[in-house]
């Protein structure tokens, strides 16, 4: 099984745990380790498989986003991915701002939650289409152009890492600087494309140069 990504489903519909398992089931790059239906059971089968992603549904018992908190604490934290019926800003908003790297909306292609499973577990963020422009519309009302030339060369170079998936730690071992700097310019980042946490900011780098390259 070496090299495939290992995926956990949390959901209380169980006929829909089991579509999506088999859906998964059918790239040979993908493997479902494990299936719940509530928060207590996420965490139980996080700590047991330690999957490289999860997929929470948020209405369910004990609630998707409690979920994602408890799971990101953990050492070495899966990457989370919301897959849910709620179009509401606010749960999205809360998911992302909790750490979730993806938001899917149940009703998804099976190759387009094929694709985005994979991408998140490569390092990419994923948030439905229809989504995406609500979101970018609540981040900045900048331009382009004008958010990018708002960012110093530094800022520029970490926000090129951070949109491919890198953790601070990793940023500052790509550009040789401690954590602590990383974390400031980071900060100030957020603040410069008024985006309230790194997917969002990561939306915004996309917008601005397309598919990012750490390079």
């Amino acid at each position: 099984m070496s090299g495939r990504t290992s995926v956990v489903i949390v959901d209380d519909h169980a006929l829909f745990r089991v579509g999506v398992a088999q859906t998964l089931n059918l790239d040979d790059d993908l493997e479902v380790v494990g299936e719940g239906g509530s928060a207590a059971e996420a965490l139980e089968l996080v700590v047991r498989h330690r999957p490289d992603v999860v997929l929470l549904d948020i209405n369910m018992p004990g609630n998707g986003i409690e979920a994602a908190k408890e799971l990101l604490e953990l050492d070495n934290a899966p990457k989370v991915m919301m897959l849910t019926v709620s179009e509401e800003d606010d749960d999205i908003m809360r998911a992302l701002e909790t750490g979730a790297v993806g938001y899917v909306l149940k009703g998804v292609k099976a190759n387009d939650l094929i694709d985005a499973v994979k991408g998140i577990a490569a390092g990419e963020s994923f948030v439905s289409p229809n989504l995406t422009l609500r979101i970018l519309g609540n981040v900045t009302g900048k331009t382009p152009t004008s958010v990018l030339s708002s960012l110093t060369r530094q800022e520029e170079k970490t926000l090129r890492l951070m949109a491919t998936g890198l953790s601070n730690r990793e940023i500052g071992e790509q550009l040789g600087i401690v954590e602590k700097t990383v974390k400031y310019h980071v900060t100030r980042i957020l603040k410069k494309l008024n985006a309230r946490n790194r997917v969002e900011a990561s939306l915004v780098a996309e917008r601005i140069w397309g598919k990012v390259s750490g390079r």
